[in-house]
């Protein structure tokens, strides 16, 4: 019995992974020569019958005769039809039902927009070939809905960044408005201070100008260009005073600048002042958030062997980071209190950009424990 069963798996399996045409003419050779017994036998059981009946042994009327005349003549196409529907039944069920039902079930899971499902149907026929181009739509499917919601995320990124990085610049020209306005009247600003004030204001107005054309070219923040030219260090430094200036007009927080350690005070260097800024802003942004009283801004040159940086840190005497937020501060969205329009993405934005910039960004403690420190390098040699 082992042996005959072998063999019966063997042919079923053959007749599954044969084509529809090869199956359906074995189906139909199986069932025709079933039909062809059936007939023989009833054919040959109602020729008896006659027999008997002629020869006077069988008692039957004309009419039953003539019946069994019938039957011996057109059985042969009855039994045909019945198992012609047999063997419709027996294909559907063996070659099509399961295959179909797959198909189905795919069908409604992506409608559900779910893709988490394997669409698996074992056989080297056409259904078997239809579901495995059915499970590679589903694969091509699940990369290009990965391919989307990257790209929603990039744009999600960029959308809040430009929210984000808009602040601190319209922070600084509201301060020095509101300065102007308060004092300018009552003729407590000097020509000099006044065109300090001026020169601050334009440059943060060209920086908005600067930051929403790159907004509209770029797709990512993988993609945000940097545009280095030889600038005086000094020069940053004191774009970098203005704003900490304007910042500490009103503000319940005192920013300070520390003065620079360099002697050479024409020393440049080869950077985007744009995207050192939106660091700056981004950082001081979080920090005015927490710092109970005071901000300390320091700016800074590192020569090494792989070039000249430009080293910014900022500190303040907030609560300082949990440790969950040591761990995962930088990633984008990543917040422990929602608050108002912080988007959680400051951070992030500031490690792609120091990135982009050939340096780095780190986030720590202080050594005291009062307050954080966040750490910002930019490469600014050739």
């Amino acid at each position: 019995m082992d042996w005959i069963d072998i063999q019966v798996e063997k042919i079923r399996k053959k007749i599954q992974n044969s084509s529809l045409l090869q199956a359906a003419v074995w189906y139909f050779l199986f069932y025709a020569g079933m039909a062809a017994v059936c007939s023989a036998l009833t054919i040959r059981v109602f020729r008896r019958w006659m027999r008997l009946w002629n020869q006077g042994v069988l008692d039957l009327s004309p009419v039953q005769g003539e019946f069994l005349l019938f039957l011996s003549q057109w059985c042969a196409y009855v039994w045909l039809m019945f198992w012609m529907i047999l063997m419709l039944r027996a294909f559907y069920k063996n070659r099509l039902k399961k295959p179909l039902s797959i198909l189905k079930n795919g069908v409604t899971e992506i409608k559900s927009q779910n893709l988490a499902f394997v669409l698996d149907y074992p056989s080297e026929d056409e259904m078997g070939d239809l579901c495995r181009s059915f499970e590679e739509l589903r694969q091509y499917l699940i990369v290009q809905y990965e391919e989307m919601w990257k790209k929603i995320e990039e744009q999600k990124q960029l959308n809040a960044a430009f929210a984000h990085d808009l602040r601190t610049p319209l922070t600084v020209l509201k301060g020095y408005s509101e300065f102007l306005a308060r004092y300018l009247p009552k003729g407590k600003v000097s020509q000099e201070k006044m065109q300090e004030i001026l020169e601050l204001m334009t440059g943060q107005l060209e920086r908005l100008t600067a930051f929403s054309k790159t907004m509209k070219a770029v797709r990512s923040l993988d993609e945000y260009p940097v545009q280095r030219e030889e600038t005086e260090i000094l020069h940053l430094y004191r774009v970098i005073q203005g704003i900490a200036e304007a910042l500490n007009l009103g503000g319940e927080v005192t920013l300070s600048l520390e003065k620079p350690s360099w002697e050479d005070e024409n020393k440049t260097g080869f950077l985007d002042e744009n995207i050192i800024l939106e660091v700056l802003d981004n950082v001081l942004s979080n920090a005015i958030r927490f710092a109970h009283s005071g901000i300390s801004i320091t700016l800074e040159t590192e020569a090494t062997e792989e070039g000249l940086f430009l080293l910014l840190y900022v500190e303040d005497d907030g609560p300082g980071f949990s440790q969950g937020e040591l761990k995962q501060a930088v990633q984008p969205y990543y917040t422990e209190v929602l608050e108002g329009e912080h988007f959680g993405i400051g951070l992030h934005i500031c490690s792609m950009l120091c990135r982009v910039h050939g340096g780095t960004f780190s986030i720590a403690n202080r050594m005291d424990g009062k307050g954080a420190i966040v750490s910002a390098s930019f490469r600014i040699s050739e």
